[in-house]
């Protein structure tokens, strides 16, 4: 009869090995999520350099190179960080911000960014969030002439010309007057407006450092002061020429009553025979005089100055859009060709077009002054 054969050490040596590997396995799964961890961070930190990269490139034009702001507004602070998660910053920038300067940067929506370059300028922007500073604002302290700007392109219609008053509406530059009520109830007129009067509600309007603006003019007007607003004849001839061509003819001698008052010498002369042709009714030869008072060029920059200044910067060197000085597409295109891409504008970027905004003396104008600059 055969003996039983012995298999306890097999046994023994099985049950060593199952120890071995569910001690490797339970030490791996020690470890795995440590390594998965490192992996992510890795991850996450070449998507911060390459959103970095990107954003330098694309973003830091408008927003600054550290994200603080400059034609667009600050990135890097801390309200707006923890205000705003990841999934609304990657969908804004691949978007756009309608009525913004702010186009849209992804491919799909005309832009030049792929999917994963917009995760990636995302990332580099959630890595301020620790180190952010908060928001300080820094408002401008009320400026008695800006507010002559706006009072005298806003509430002369009702008020009059330096707010002597008209048939629709009191005046308001009278010391008398002015004494008996305080800043705050102007501030809140302003704002709230008095509808059973008929005073529109400017709040939605205007902005708060605009009425503050207004406020600080009638505060001289109510110490006897008088404040002549900063706005360029240039600007106003051009005004006084599209209200004319609408046969606005109030609009149009109150233009060029401010602009008659601002202009230096001879040329206050000349804008008074303009007017005398227009309250005669000859209003195709006070258009005429109009548009060959100003040299061009300096027409041209007004419109310039009220269109195209705050993307290409006030002289022309450049900001959110390219330098327009000695600019080689400038250079390289006829002036019908120049019309027309400023009909059309660009797709994708932030540059629109004008089609509807500018008339055709504009565009000419416009175009005779970036050509100065291609000199």
């Amino acid at each position: 009869m055969r003996s039983k054969e012995n298999y306890s050490g097999f046994i023994s040596t099985a049950f060593i090995l199952t120890l071995g590997v569910l001690a490797t396995f339970q030490v791996y799964l020690w470890r795995e999520p440590v390594r998965i961890r490192q992996d992510e961070a890795q991850d996450e930190q070449s998507a911060i350099e390459a959103g970095a990269v990107v954003f330098t490139e694309n973003c830091s034009t408008c927003h600054g190179v550290e994200g603080e702001g400059g034609v667009g507004p600050a990135l890097n602070v801390r309200d707006f960080l923890e205000a705003v998660p990841d999934e609304l910053v990657f969908s804004l920038t691949r978007t756009g911000v309608p009525g913004t300067l702010m186009p849209a940067w992804g491919q799909v929506f005309g832009g030049p960014l792929t999917d994963e370059q917009v995760r990636q300028v995302t990332a580099f922007m959630r890595a301020w969030e620790p180190d952010a500073p908060e928001m300080v604002e820094k408002p401008a302290a009320p400026d008695p002439v800006r507010g002559a700007a706006i009072f005298s392109q806003t509430c002369f219609v009702c008020h009059g010309a330096e707010g002597k008053g008209t048939d629709r509406a009191p005046a308001l530059n009278d010391p008398q007057r002015l004494s008996t009520l305080e800043d705050t109830w102007y501030r809140n007129t302003i704002a709230r407006g008095r509808p059973a009067k008929g005073m529109p509600t400017w709040g939605t309007v205007l902005s708060p450092a605009d009425i503050n603006d207004l406020v600080a003019l009638i505060g001289v007007w109510r110490r006897g002061g008088t404040v002549a607003p900063d706005i360029p004849v240039s600007s106003l001839i051009l005004n006084a020429l599209f209200a004319l061509r609408e046969f606005d003819i109030p609009d149009a001698l109150f233009y060029l009553e401010a602009a008659r008052a601002a202009a230096p010498g001879d040329q206050g002369n000349e804008i008074q025979a303009i007017i005398t042709l227009i309250e005669e009714n000859h209003l195709f030869d006070a258009q005429s005089l109009l548009i060959s008072f100003l040299p061009p060029e300096e027409m041209g920059r007004a419109v310039f100055d009220t269109n195209c200044a705050a993307c290409h910067g006030t002289d022309g060197t450049g900001g959110l859009g390219p330098n327009l000085h000695g600019n080689g597409f400038i250079q390289s295109k006829l002036d019908e060709e120049l019309v027309g891409f400023l009909l059309a504008g660009r797709r994708g970027t932030a540059m629109g077009g004008f089609e509807g905004i500018l008339g055709e003396e504009e565009f000419r104008n416009l175009i005779l002054l970036m050509r100065t600059w291609q000199e």
